[in-house]
């Protein structure tokens, strides 16, 4: 669990961040329906997350997850949150957005332990990662846990220690262009894509300049890489998805045509072989990477979730066992769709503003958080 100090109240602050259950009127009459005989069979909402009654002895609706509530929303940030990531184990939740700064946040509870920060409630807000100057666009972990990674508005890579919370390194990915995306692979490599058109590959043990550079002559806003660090994808302006062989200086080894507008967000699945894009053209496309496949790439096409004028980038992501893939959307929903199936399971309000960012839990697959322009972060249950 990351020792990083608890972060220091703020002169400026409107309100100590904080994480609240959410019951809603149809749980409160489920709590009733014990003692008064009252049946509900809808679904418990009221935030980003709802999940459906299944009736216990006791009127309760039965728990699919570790979280103290079915719905928990964690406030603090004070302008849009673009971004929210798990650490690949779990214990940690990182969000950043338009404040410039990166909340940490508790994502698992341990009172057995006398550390001070490991000590706190689930969704307690205990650290604060500062650095950028303007917004940041992307958080993310490298796949050792060990550093939190940001891209921002003014095109710098910034990597701060998770333990400590102290930057250790920044990388110009594009001056004076913005930093869309950032993602990690194995080791020490990330990769960074920005509105100067070219896909950037850093390593963690060289200071200041890139390894490796994809130039795709338009605005890239996407990007995703392989656990193995030896593929990268990314997306843009100019509606396709792209494969890149991470070990080579060459031309797109795969590129993927079906999109109608710009893409926005990129995932891999947990075994690597598809990758899913979400684009302004209101589907989210999920994609065959395999080698030597027959016939059309694109496998599945989800639709329900909406992109509006303000053409922000909303992300998307696969569950951790991939039977499950979200995406964020304008209408201030949260989309869910079985992949096997390939309809849409749940649609989840809650949020007062457009859903710019999902992230499954990497351990528990009910839980997924959902980030939202109007700076608000709800943590919820799946039904299994």
């Amino acid at each position: 669990m990351p020792r990083a100090t608890r972060r220091s109240a703020t002169p400026d602050a409107d309100a100590p961040s904080t994480a609240v259950a959410v019951r809603s009127p149809a749980a409160k009459r489920a709590k009733r329906g014990a003692d008064g005989g009252e049946k509900d069979d809808d679904v418990i909402g009221g935030g980003a997350i709802a999940l459906r009654k299944t009736k216990t002895a006791r009127g309760a609706p039965s728990r699919t997850s570790s979280l103290p509530a079915p719905i928990m929303k964690l406030t603090g940030h004070r302008a849009s949150v673009h971004s929210v990531s798990f650490s690949h184990g779990g214990d940690v939740l990182a969000s950043a957005g338009g404040d410039k700064v990166i909340e940490l946040w508790r994502a698992t509870s341990d009172a057995s332990t006398s550390d001070a920060a490991s000590s706190s409630s689930f969704g307690d807000n205990y650290a604060e990662l500062r650095g950028a100057k303007n917004a940041i666009t992307r958080v993310t972990f490298t796949r050792d846990d060990e550093n939190v990674v940001s891209a921002d508005a003014d095109g710098v890579i910034r990597v701060f220690d998770a333990a400590v919370g102290t930057q250790v390194k920044s990388y110009v990915g594009a001056r004076g262009k913005c930093a869309n995306d950032v993602a990690c692979g194995a080791g020490d490599v990330i990769a960074s894509a920005s509105d100067d058109g070219r896909v950037m590959l850093w390593d963690l043990r060289v200071a200041k300049r890139a390894s490796r550079a994809f130039a795709c002559d338009v605005p890239t806003t996407a990007v995703a890489m392989s656990k193995d660090g030896g593929r990268v994808f990314s997306g843009g302006v100019d509606d396709v998805v792209r494969m890149w062989d991470a070990r080579m200086d060459a031309e797109a080894v795969l590129t993927m045509r079906g999109h109608s507008d710009t893409i926005t967000g990129l995932a891999l699945s947990p075994c690597g072989a598809y990758v899913l894009s979400n684009a302004m053209d209101n589907t989210l496309k999920m994609w065959d990477t395999r080698a030597y496949v027959e016939g059309e790439r694109e496998m599945k096409s989800f639709v329900g979730h909406a992109h509006n004028y303000e053409k922000g980038l909303l992300r998307c992501a696969f569950s951790s066992d991939g039977t499950r893939v979200a995406a964020g959307s304008a209408d201030m929903c949260v989309y869910v769709w079985d992949v096997d199936k390939g309809k849409l399971a749940y649609k989840l309000p809650g949020h007062k503003g457009a859903v710019n960012d999902v992230a499954f839990h990497p351990v528990e697959n009910p839980i997924l958080a959902s980030a939202g322009a109007d700076g608000v972060i709800f943590l919820g249950e799946l039904d299994r």
